[in-house]
């Protein structure tokens, strides 16, 4: 038996051993293959580092920031400032409705839980009309994701094609665009809700439209309000940039100042669109957390749909303000929108206009396959990987530098520290933390198809200029995104470890970054995601990739080449979610032992610091 043991053991121990030799071959393949597409990504995004430091590229910067001052301020000129930043909230109010309403009839068919799987479905035979609405259910979710892969400025290109210049494109575009990202928002959300008022309401041979009425949408409405009101913040700005193409508002009027080298004026309209952006920003923040839209829909239902209705039983803006009032007052500012972007200008919407539309359609099929485009769309696809993966490396860098000056539970000590409270350290404190967020805010503010022109002052056409554009841009979202992560940590790890006299950074290695790092890396990877769909049409104004070609094309009249344009980014986006899926997923289970134990952290444990 002792012989028979010390077999087994070795045998045993062999095995791991083996299996540990794998493990760390897989290690060593991932690193390696992670490397080599770091040096492709860097070898296509054509980085030269050497080239930002170099004289003509701080001159041409020095001259551009020199010309900008000062602003543009005259009377005349701040008219049509005015007049651009109403057009550009005009665009995205009704964007905005008209993606809601598109998104949310769809987003009831794609619900699975009420279509496709669930306790309203087991206890139902199948039949024909159970399987067509199963089928339609599926069908809309893949189509919010064609709505959703294709980029806003795409959608603005053709319908300037088909209904020509001016708000009316836009406003359309921003519709399709987020008529997908709401919808598919719209449906995950009605899919978590809390599926025992559905097996109450099911029970009692309520239908799918009294089911969804009754139990789906009383948990739903916080979380689809806080949604749809992010989702206006987010048109706000992609308003401004749709106007580089010629769909009118703050975009237009900086792109005409550019070609005209009136920096003075293209000063005083980013200035404009920043205090645009940062009142949306404040208005949506404010009501969301009005709202708790940050509580599952599953939470509410668990209080009971009595208290998730007392969510919003009373008017969101002031209590002593009546409901009809803001009812009144939402519907003039909705039809204000509308008429400001032309929906009611008779010339907009002429007798042709579906003919027109019919034939652009028409004229996209059969699409071009000729071997000779497709193989230089391989350059341009590359770079466009290339800018995004960089770009967002780049982005990440700036992010984590101004991130934690800007995270007040960091930068700020606990008021009851000794010694730590004198007057002139605690005016440092706030100059640091009030600085880093202004930082921050100007990076996300303006658009990346801005800092593309920026950039190509300093290092010329082409995808570097698109890589840096990106990067900065995404250093600002990244960074507030990673900031207000970092104050809403669970306050129990922090405590421990300031009662022990630990420093910011050392709270934030063990007391954070065990308990935010799933979050910080899904809102990473869903920025690689977004980017990614950003630099396909980068090349619009010279910053390399796709844009470029989906440009010529539609200058030209090339349409059978645009319908291969759009698959290549539809396909490319496809792999781009699959890929950051598979990332999302990987650190959750590594984390699940930390997030178990760091929320209850005992002096006794805690670090050795």
């Amino acid at each position: 038996m002792t012989l028979n043991a010390y077999q087994s053991a070795r045998s045993s121990d062999q095995h791991n051993s083996r299996k540990d030799n794998l493990v760390t071959l897989r290690r060593l393949g991932s690193a390696v293959a992670l490397s080599v597409a770091l040096i492709l990504c860097w070898r296509f995004a054509e980085i030269r580092p050497t080239a930002i430091f170099e004289p003509s590229a701080a001159t041409g910067v020095w001259t551009f920031i020199h010309a900008l001052f000062p602003p543009d301020l005259s009377p005349a000129f701040l008219r049509v400032v005015a007049a651009a930043t109403l057009q550009t909230l005009a665009i995205a109010i009704a964007g905005t409705v008209l993606s809601v309403l598109i998104g949310l009839p769809l987003a009831i068919l794609a619900t699975p839980t009420l279509w496709q799987r669930g306790v309203l479905i087991a206890g139902e035979p199948p039949s024909a009309t159970q399987s067509l609405l199963s089928g339609l259910s599926r069908a809309t979710r893949a189509l919010f994701g064609f709505f959703r892969a294709v980029p806003d400025l795409m959608w603005g290109l053709l319908f300037v094609v088909a209904v020509g210049l001016g708000s009316v494109a836009g406003t359309l575009a921003l519709a399709i665009s987020y008529s997908g990202v709401l919808g598919r928002v719209y449906a995950d959300v009605f899919e978590d809700v809390d599926p025992r008022a559905l097996e109450a309401l099911h029970g009692v041979g309520a239908s799918r439209f009294q089911i969804f009425l009754r139990a789906i949408w009383p948990q739903a409405v916080p979380s689809i309000i806080g949604y749809t009101i992010y989702s206006f913040e987010c048109c706000v700005r992609a308003a401004s940039v749709l106007g580089f193409i010629g769909a009118g508002g703050i975009g237009y009027e900086i792109n005409l100042s550019m070609r005209m080298f009136s920096y003075g004026e293209v000063l005083t309209l980013i200035l404009s669109l920043f205090a645009l952006v940062a009142g949306t920003d404040a208005i949506s923040r404010l009501v969301r957390r009005r709202l708790n839209a940050n509580v599952p829909s599953a939470f509410l239902a668990r209080k009971g749909l009595q208290q998730a209705r007392g969510f919003i039983s009373g008017p969101i803006w002031s209590r002593s303000l009546p409901s009809a009032t803001v009812a009144l007052i939402t519907v003039l500012v909705i039809g204000w929108s509308f008429y400001a972007t032309g929906f009611f200008n008779s010339g907009s919407f002429d007798l042709g206009l579906p003919g027109r539309v019919v034939r652009l359609i028409s004229e996209m099929f059969p699409p071009d396959l000729d071997p000779g485009f497709l193989r230089s769309l391989l350059l341009p696809l590359l770079q466009t990987i290339g800018i995004s993966v960089i770009g967002t490396l780049i982005g990440i860098s700036i992010s984590v530098v101004l991130s934690l000056p800007a995270a007040s539970t960091l930068i700020f000590r606990d008021k009851y520290a000794a010694g730590r409270n004198s007057w002139f350290g605690q005016t440092v404190r706030w100059l640091i933390y009030l600085s880093a967020r202004l930082v921050l805010n100007v990076l996300r503010s303006i658009p990346e198809l801005v800092w593309v022109l920026v950039c190509i002052l300093a290092v010329g056409l082409g995808p570097y200029a698109g890589t840096l554009a990106i990067g900065l841009h995404t250093g600002g979202v990244l960074g507030k995104l990673y900031a207000e992560t970092f104050e809403e940590a669970p306050s129990q790890p922090i405590e421990a470890l300031r009662a022990n006299g630990a420093s910011p950074l050392q709270i934030l290695i063990w007391g954070m970054w065990p308990l935010l790092k799933p979050t910080l890396i899904s809102y990473t990877v869903l920025r690689w995601e977004t980017n990614l769909r950003v630099s396909t049409i980068l090349g619009l104004v010279g910053g390399g990739g796709l844009g470029q070609a989906i440009y010529n094309n539609i200058q030209l009249g090339f349409y059978q080449r645009v319908t291969v344009l759009i698959a290549v980014i539809y396909a490319l986006v496809l792999t781009t979610n699959w890929v950051a899926d598979w990332l999302r997923n990987r650190p959750v289970l590594f984390n699940l032992a930390r997030l178990r134990v760091s929320p209850y952290l005992k002096e006794s444990e805690a670090p050795q610091l």
